[in-house]
């Protein structure tokens, strides 16, 4: 009883979302928070079990991504601290972030000093080793975390620098939303987050079904050698919204001669704040006169944020379809 009525809310949830403009923040914000599991939760992540008898009080956040689930599932009252902002907090997202203390940059995350005097009881991370866990540079380990009594959760990525990278998939910000709505017992507003989320899917999967598969370059900058995205989350976005990616997954830098040989009929440029997509664009169409996706202009600019492992993750889908098939002209989805 209890599992069809789930069924249906959440069957409810994703036609609201429609109704919302295919918006799951939107949708979320208008949904109080509710109990959904009680105490104590037991948690399975990156190895290891976590417990929680109650709800984390004072939390960290070293990654966008996480920073924004938790702002999403109406949590941000729980940040004493954020870091690894890569990127402009969305426009539903940006009044509340604003309010949490700022404890490092981008890839300048806070010294173990300032990490532990904040008294986290949870300190969530994307990768659990190096980077904000990096020792030598003076950053907080994950055991050093855990002494203090607090716990760590890893978001999205356990060891990126193990390859977890390439086994994230657009269903891997849905795992996270879930453990987090478990943790802080928000679990229907997870699930609502995540049933507005699998809407948006499903509509550009409904859309490219039976379009032709198109061979595209993600391409994220350089000269020679040049950036490329693949694998994992790009991979996964690029085949759902009916491509194909022609760069192997592991790959990051390819030569010049590499990428003229690929024969893209798409060149989806992925860019960071500060990258100007004139530009970029111009060094392809210079360089790269005979590939297909610049004879036919087929060059689509595709914020790389927009399809990171968070809530806004089908934003970036919803582009690439566009980008792919542009006679679409999909809604993409406002975050």
């Amino acid at each position: 009883m209890i599992r069809a009525l789930r069924i249906i809310m959440a069957g409810f949830a994703a036609m609201l979302a429609m109704s919302v403009g295919m918006n799951p923040l939107a949708l979320a914000a208008q949904t109080p928070a509710g109990s959904s599991s009680g105490y104590p939760v037991t948690i399975e992540n990156c190895g290891r079990t976590l417990t929680f008898t109650s709800a984390p009080e004072r939390v960290v956040s070293l990654w966008q991504a996480p920073t924004e689930m938790m702002i999403a599932l109406g949590l941000e009252d729980r940040l004493v601290g954020m870091a690894g902002n890569y990127a402009s907090f969305p426009d539903s997202l940006a009044d509340a972030a604003a309010d949490i203390p700022l404890l490092g940059t981008a890839m300048g995350w806070p010294s173990k000093e300032i990490v532990l005097s904040a008294e986290p009881d949870l300190v969530i991370g994307q990768s659990l080793t190096g980077y904000a866990f990096d020792t030598a540079q003076g950053y907080a380990s994950v055991e050093e975390i855990e002494k203090t009594g607090a716990q760590v959760y890893g978001a999205n990525i356990c060891d990126a620098d193990g390859g977890d990278a390439l086994k994230m998939t657009l269903e891997t910000p849905i795992e996270t939303l879930r453990d987090l709505g478990r943790i802080f017992d928000v679990s229907d507003r997870a699930e609502e987050l995540i049933a507005g989320i699998e809407a948006q899917k499903q509509v550009v999967v409904d859309a490219v079904q039976g379009q032709p598969t198109v061979k595209v370059a993600f391409y994220n900058g350089g000269d020679g050698p040049l950036i490329v995205l693949a694998g994992g989350i790009y991979d996964d976005a690029i085949t759902t919204a009916g491509g194909e990616n022609v760069f192997p997954a592991d790959s990051v830098y390819v030569s010049k001669e590499e990428f003229a040989a690929s024969d893209a009929e798409v060149i989806m440029v992925g860019t960071y704040e500060g990258q100007d997509f004139a530009t970029l664009r111009a060094y392809l169409e210079a360089t790269f006169p005979d590939l297909p996706a610049v004879q036919t202009g087929r060059i689509v600019e595709v914020p790389v944020d927009d399809t990171d492992a968070s809530v806004t993750v089908m934003t970036g889908l919803t582009e690439i379809a566009n980008a792919l098939h542009p006679d679409l002209n999909l809604t993409v989805p406002q975050s």
